[in-house]
């Protein structure tokens, strides 16, 4: 019970930050939080960022066990038209099926990162590249755009929350 209300804590906080932020406020850097953290914000900003390459490594590779590292063991995957995946195992399955019909190939481009607590953080994040439809061979756009939330575990940032939504057009 604590953890749950820690984290509705944390997402109220995240909430009223992204509503006190003007639109446009934020640019597109490739290393965003080196630019604009505070000096005792700056390392927990890079482990972050560590944090989504190793990712977006993962996701290319298709390593199921990497994404899996990368997330807390309570960790939910909200995918677009999909239940959530709460948990470890839920997260492996999701992931597997995932792997086993399609490939990416694709970049995360840091929008925003912000350390809401020293054991919370939110990183928005767009991506862009290929997926490969490993059925039939077909290659599609992929762009999405991503919001993360973070929680420092054992002094190591992990993935909490994860939801994606894309913005490409739907095909005809």
């Amino acid at each position: 019970m604590k953890n749950f209300i820690k984290f509705h804590i944390a997402l109220s906080f995240v909430c009223l930050f992204a509503q006190s932020v003007t639109a446009g406020s934020f640019q597109q850097h490739p290393s965003y939080c080196s630019q604009s953290c505070s000096r005792f914000d700056a390392p927990q900003c890079g482990e972050i960022e560590k944090v989504l390459k190793q990712y977006e490594r993962s996701l290319n590779t298709s390593n199921v066990e990497g994404v899996i590292d990368l997330y807390t063991a309570d960790g939910v995957l909200l995918a677009p038209n999909a239940p959530s995946a709460v948990g470890t195992e839920s997260l492996r399955q999701s992931y597997t099926g995932t792997f086993q019909a399609i490939s990416l190939n694709i970049l995360f481009d840091i929008e925003e990162l912000k350390v809401i607590s020293p054991e919370w953080a939110y990183l928005r994040t767009n991506s862009t590249g290929v997926i490969n439809i490993l059925g039939n061979g077909a290659q599609i756009p992929e762009g999405n755009q991503e919001l993360f939330l973070l929680r420092k575990s054992r002094g190591v940032w992990k993935i909490a929350r994860y939801s994606f939504s894309t913005f490409l057009a739907p095909s005809n």
